[in-house]
């Protein structure tokens, strides 16, 4: 009895002294009001109790102490959570006929740019030991090879350390397609790298209508309204949403952005609004989209589920956008096409690579090439009730080879 009080005791005091480090962890600032981009812009809230980043709700107490445990275990990743192809695809076959998408100084990056194609060594921090991923922002040798063509995609990493989907496919004559663009936060940066592209988007796609993917568009959209004359053309506007009491009902946490950026496409002319269903094709030069699913009505996750998801073909590479999309959606959008329809060169991870698609779509998908809109913070998000180490064990063991996450910076794919 005596020993079994004393180790009693001893678990009592080892639990006591890692809450107390845990709490001595933490930043003097921390403990400031954080700003909070509420209302139209749909941003991202600062939890007060640790500073941390979240889209949602926020950790939980022992979620918190998980994670600073980990820092004090490993005190050289203190600054973890801060910014700094096998065969050809045919086009898709049995389509809708081709809808035609139309016929400054550069922003300068908070963080570095991997670019596929280049060498040279980049400001990652060496080999993940979070599974058997690296990243190519932490490889010391970037890929010679050119992938796209002529072509490029590149995935913007986050201007407020949010986990957000951000990306412009540039074609081989120079027309651009944007797909979501990520938080109001967001929007300064995107518009930036849009007019030194040339200021014309033939193509502006959307998966859903949550602040971290459509809030860019927004912002931009709004200072247009109030004056802001960026010089930005945009030929075509794609989505498929809800009425904004859908929202309400369903999607409640993220009604707020759906209602203002259905308000905001009030404003626009007709010809620039196309609402997409299955089967719909996008050509802009030689770059042809496939609109995959119409927009489902699920059990659970709804907003997730009833993302668009989207299909590219890029100078023979395939190009697979899931936004948000859950796993219930993910299971009747692979029903639905099969593994077939589903295969693709590279695929962008759903849900920032937790807790979207399950094991068996990635499977389906087969891909080379992971695209994840990941902060640092969520890609190392062990020990939390965040799933991105489920996901990377699939991709592990799928032999996946190249990995872009944005915790490295803008990603850059030639």
């Amino acid at each position: 009895m005596r020993q079994r009080g004393q180790r009693n005791w001893f678990s009592g005091m080892l639990v006591t002294g890692l809450f107390a480090a845990a709490v001595m962890n933490v930043p003097a600032d921390a403990f400031d009001a954080r700003q909070t981009a509420e209302g139209v812009w749909g941003a991202v809230s600062y939890r007060e109790d640790h500073g941390l980043p979240m889209k949602k709700s926020g950790f939980g107490l022992t979620e918190y102490l998980a994670a600073e445990v980990a820092l004090l275990k490993s005190p050289d990743q203190a600054g973890a959570g801060q910014a700094n192809p096998a065969g050809s695809q045919a086009s898709p076959a049995g389509s809708q006929a081709p809808v035609e998408a139309g016929t400054t100084e550069k922003a300068q990056s908070r963080s570095s740019t991997v670019v596929a194609g280049q060498g040279g060594s980049q400001n990652g921090d060496g080999p993940s030991i979070y599974g058997n991923i690296v990243t190519e922002g932490e490889k010391e040798i970037q890929p010679q090879d050119t992938l796209l063509g002529g072509a490029s995609l590149t995935m913007f990493a986050s201007q407020s350390d949010s986990q957000m989907l951000s990306a412009i496919v540039q074609t081989s004559q120079g027309s651009l397609i944007v797909i979501d663009g990520g938080l109001g936060a967001d929007g300064d940066y995107l518009r930036g790298q849009i007019q030194a592209r040339g200021s014309h988007v033939a193509a502006w796609l959307i998966t859903h209508p949550h602040g971290d993917h459509a809030g860019a568009l927004y912002k931009i959209l709004q200072d247009e309204a109030a004056g802001v004359q960026s010089g930005i053309q945009i030929d075509g506007i794609y989505y498929s949403f809800g009425s904004p009491e859908w929202y309400t009902v369903n999607d409640p946490s993220e009604q707020t952005m759906a209602h203002a950026i259905i308000g905001s496409f009030a404003g626009l002319p007709e010809t620039m609004l196309h609402t997409v269903t299955r089967g719909q094709t996008i050509q802009v030069d030689d770059v042809t989209i496939q609109v995959m699913n119409d927009r489902y009505e699920t059990a659970g996750d709804k907003g997730n589920n009833a993302c668009i998801v989207y299909k590219l073909w890029v100078n023979g590479k395939s190009i697979l956008f899931l936004g948000d999309m859950a796993q219930e959606g993910g299971q009747r959008l692979l029903a639905e096409v099969g593994s077939e329809g589903l295969k693709s060169d590279i695929v962008q991870m759903a849900h920032h690579g937790q807790n979207g698609v399950d094991e068996a779509f990635y499977r389906a998908v087969d891909p080379q090439i992971c695209l994840w809109p990941t902060p640092q913070w969520l890609w190392t998000s062990v020990g939390s009730r965040y799933r991105t180490s489920e996901t990377k064990g699939w991709m592990t063991h799928l032999n996946v080879q190249r990995h872009y996450c944005t915790k490295d910076g803008d990603q850059v794919i030639r």
